[in-house]
């Protein structure tokens, strides 16, 4: 059986899809810019199909990269990728790479070649890429031979599945001194963004993330329960975080003078978007002299936090919504500082025991 519909590309422009699905068989697509075309090549490969006289192998041959990153973003495969955006921007990377290339000719030796080019060439941004990045650039191309090989029936099999990662360089985390905590409460303070006091409180106080504090909107916001419920969370799972008295204070403030056209919390004022605080928080950083900091920090700052105050690993697993116990580990920085009770502990009852012989 054969489906035909029109697509539109990234540049604006249409095309006609034509995908063919018989059961027992690989489904099999092509793409058009004329409508009939795409009836008149479904029909004859349909045909060959049932009789048995057509060659699946030779789309290997046929594709090349460019044809299955398309087909890869347009049919629909990245819908739900929580990082479609950096996946998309990683496949046009190899698409103007590798674009040209048969599937047939993608090899893990060429690859490897490939992968040690775009360690000493600069990206976009006139740097060089670390292993990491690179790694995770990897990840989205095999994410799209993944799909070649296992929903097109294009390839016999992943061509990345067998590529050993980079050794990643361990990331330096930092959490806040209690100093610049309240150097970074000031700054937001006296920041020209009204909303960025309150967004900063509410990462240092629940540990949520930046998109989805700047995702809230006011029926997300149970004032009398003082909790802020989390509908779109990085793993798919919405959550409750509860807020402190100072964060539903200034929530108040800020529903006192809000637009009631607006739905978002911490609305732009020139659109009905997501506020954009890039800049603002750079500002504030300088401002209240802060170096090697990011937003995402204030979330390790708080699971850090959370775990010297003596919050168990599944209390901080919740409130942050992670999805394994591995995951909050990773965000919980406890020192030498913050762990020294327990040898304090251990050696209070030694010399207690001591003492009584």
């Amino acid at each position: 059986m054969a489906s035909i519909f029109q697509r539109k590309n990234q540049n604006g422009t249409k095309v006609w899809r034509a995908v063919i699905r018989i059961k027992g068989h690989p489904s099999v697509s092509n793409r058009f810019d004329r409508k009939q075309e795409a009836q008149d090549w479904a029909q004859e490969v349909g045909l060959k199909i049932k009789l048995g006289k057509y060659s699946f192998a030779k789309s290997a041959q046929e594709k090349t990269v460019a044809d299955l990153i398309e087909c890869y973003i347009h049919d629909g495969a990245l819908e739900h990728h929580k990082a479609a955006r950096d996946t998309k921007r990683h496949l046009e990377h190899f698409k103007n790479t590798l674009g040209k290339y048969a599937l047939a000719y993608i090899t893990p030796d060429l690859l490897i070649a490939e992968r040690k080019k775009m360690l000493v060439r600069p990206g976009a941004n006139k740097k060089l890429r670390n292993p990491a990045t690179v790694n995770r650039y990897f990840a989205s191309l095999g994410g799209a031979f993944r799909y070649a090989s296992k929903n097109l029936r294009w390839l016999d099999q992943n061509p990345c599945a067998h590529l050993f990662k980079l050794k990643e360089n361990p990331k330096k985390r930092r959490i806040l001194t209690v100093d610049e905590e309240f150097k970074l409460l000031q700054a937001c303070k006296q920041s020209k963004n009204r909303y960025l006091y309150c967004i900063v409180l509410i990462a240092l106080t629940t540990g949520a993330r930046k998109g989805e504090i700047l995702a809230l909107t006011w029926d997300c916001i149970d004032f009398d329960n003082s909790l802020a419920y989390i509908k779109n969370s990085k793993n798919g799972c919405p959550r409750k975080v509860g807020l402190v008295g100072s964060v539903l204070q200034e929530l108040n403030t800020i529903r006192s003078v809000c637009d009631p056209q607006k739905s978002l919390v911490f609305a732009s004022k020139t659109s009905f978007g997501k506020l954009d605080i890039k800049k603002p928080w750079q500002n504030v950083l300088e401002t209240a002299g802060i170096k090697n900091f990011v937003f995402h920090g204030l979330r390790h700052h708080f699971c850090s936090k959370g775990g010297e105050l003596g919050a168990s690993g599944i209390q901080l697993r919740t409130q942050l919504g992670h999805s394994s116990s591995q995951m909050t580990d990773h965000y919980s920085h406890l020192d030498a500082e913050a762990t020294r009770f327990i040898g304090e502990s251990i050696e209070q009852r030694i010399m207690n025991q001591q003492g009584t012989l």
